[in-house]
């Protein structure tokens, strides 16, 4: 018996070292480390992101321009670089990783584009203190979106200068360096008009974002001589009062309304039953938007009263009356799914409104997580217009469709005390894998790959890993596609619906049924 036992205690730990080992093994996590450089040399500082399946904390270059990043859970990841001097960083990369696996991921930040040039009044005359933007121009949907890439203010004799720009196609936008104040309205008559330069001038000197000149910037070159001429012209004022539901005082802002871009004019403190005024505004669209903010405890922005105005100068003062702060109510909705019972509702899903007309007030809101029995509570919202989208899908879920009242709301058209939001996910979506290859049939990492529908929607974006390979799994609905791979591409590109649809003509056409998986391997395009 006492042999017996010695062998029986001598199997369990051999047992048990078998375990832990295997344990061990799954338990072994991953390391991703590299530098980050410049034709100068390693950069220091330089914040290194990870995002993916599961949360890794940043991490800072060192002296040497290194960084590492450690993980345990494995999946696909993308690794970004941010300095805060350059917006000319380099195109995030894309990783599988694995238990065990060591990667050594470099980054160089390409010295980018320049653009200069002098601000010009009518006499040609040197303007100082002018804030001039450089903006990337891009189309989501059918609305175009000017974003800044970087900025300068101009010298005594009106220059300015902006470097470290990622190659793309650029409009050139100046405004003042402060905006127009704000202050209480005087009693009698109102002032008289005056003249002044207009919010936002485009290159070479219009108002009309359209009519910009585009300018092709690429890493390593400079443009100079680029002049921007501007012209005063008649202004006027607006007025308006703030009602006693702001109780003290609100925030107030007048953005110009142009088509992509709204600059901010004026800005400044409105007080409650007191009627406050703008002066030394040009003819345009405008909105005058009015707040109640606090910070959190968590830093987050909570915001308790809003309401917005759109109105038109043009020849006369204009006189907005009394605002008082939008009413609010919940968006009470539920998440179900097509052709099943019972608790089917996935967990980890999340809901967010899309706010076209009023995504200044929900810029910073969190998502809401769907309960386990598929219910959720969108609360104290403003009165207003609203889209819907769902986030944390899992493979093979896509939105089917987003109502309230019977009336679909996916995109806009959603009204806060209107009625229950019904969102109806599918779980029949079909997946696109393949691997983008070079003409000798070589991998190409980091590629980005534009999955677009035929019909309507919105297209999707996917990056090939280290080993070439891309997935496109959740948010497919079955329909008729084209695939394509691009090269050339910066990242807001890749957002662009003109981008999209122009390299739809050159992709690989596909029609996905339910549940249907299709490996198709790509040759790439370039996005010029």
């Amino acid at each position: 018996m006492k042999h017996a036992s010695a062998l029986l205690v001598g199997i369990s730990m051999v047992f048990c070292a078998i375990l832990s080992i295997g344990l061990a093994q799954t338990q072994e996590g991953w390391e991703v480390t590299g530098t980050v450089t410049t034709d100068s040399g390693p950069v220091k500082g330089a914040v290194v992101s990870i995002s993916g399946a599961s949360y890794v904390p940043g991490v800072r270059t060192d002296g040497q321009g290194s960084y590492s990043l450690k993980g345990v859970v494995p999946g696909r990841y993308s690794v970004s670089i941010q300095k805060m001097d350059n917006t000319s960083v380099p195109q995030s990369r894309t990783l599988t990783l694995t238990g065990g696996m060591r990667l050594k991921v470099d980054f160089r930040i390409p010295k980018g584009g320049v653009i200069s040039g002098r601000v010009l009044d009518e006499n040609k005359q040197p303007v100082r203190d002018m804030v001039v933007h450089a903006m990337s121009k891009t189309i989501s949907g059918d609305r175009p979106t000017l974003r800044e890439q970087g900025v300068d203010l101009t010298n005594d004799l009106g220059e300015y200068r902006i470097p470290h720009l990622p190659d793309g196609a650029y409009a050139l936008a100046v405004d003042r360096k402060q905006p127009l104040p704000m202050r209480k309205r005087a009693s009698g008559p109102g002032p008289t008009p005056g003249r002044g330069y207009p919010p936002i001038t485009f290159y070479p000197g219009t108002r009309v974002p359209d009519a910009a000149a585009v300018l092709d910037v690429r890493s390593g070159g400079e443009q100079t001589g680029l002049d921007i001429v501007l012209r005063k012209q008649s202004t006027l004022c607006v007025s308006f009062k703030a009602g006693g539901g702001w109780e003290t005082r609100a925030s107030a802002a007048l953005n110009e309304r142009l088509r992509g871009y709204e600059p901010t004019v004026a800005q400044g403190g409105a007080d409650a039953n007191a009627s406050s005024e703008i002066c030394g505004v040009a003819p345009g669209e405008y909105r005058l938007h009015l707040q109640k903010i606090s910070v959190d405890q968590d830093r987050h922005l909570q915001v308790h009263g809003y309401q917005m105005a759109a109105f038109t100068m043009d020849k006369e003062n204009v006189d907005l009356g009394t605002l008082e702060p939008l009413a609010q109510a919940d968006i009470r909705g539920t998440v179900s799914v097509k052709d099943a019972s019972g608790d089917s509702v996935p967990a980890g899903l999340y809901v967010s409104i899309v706010a076209s007309e009023m995504q200044r007030v929900y810029t910073g809101r969190r998502p809401e997580q769907v309960k386990p029995d598929g219910t959720f509570v969108l609360s104290n919202m403003f009165m207003g217009e609203y889209g819907v989208q769902v986030t944390g899908l899992p493979a093979g879920y896509y939105v089917i469709d987003a109502s309230q009242q019977g009336r679909s709301v996916l995109e806009r058209g959603l009204w806060p005390g209107n009625g229950d939001l019904r969102i109806t996910l599918g779980t029949d979506g079909p997946s696109v894998t393949g691997k983008v290859l070079t003409a000798d049939g070589a991998a190409i990492p980091d590629a980005p790959i534009l999955l677009i529908p035929q019909e309507s929607g919105q297209h999707l974006v996917a990056k090939s890993d280290q080993t070439g390979a891309y997935r496109f799994s959740t948010e497919v609905r079955p329909g008729k596609y084209r695939v394509v791979a691009v090269s050339d591409s910066m990242e807001w590109q890749l957002q662009d619906t003109a981008t999209a649809t122009r390299l739809a003509a050159n992709g690989t056409e596909l029609e996905l049924g339910p549940r249907q998986a299709r490996t198709v391997d790509l040759k790439i395009q370039s996005a010029r």
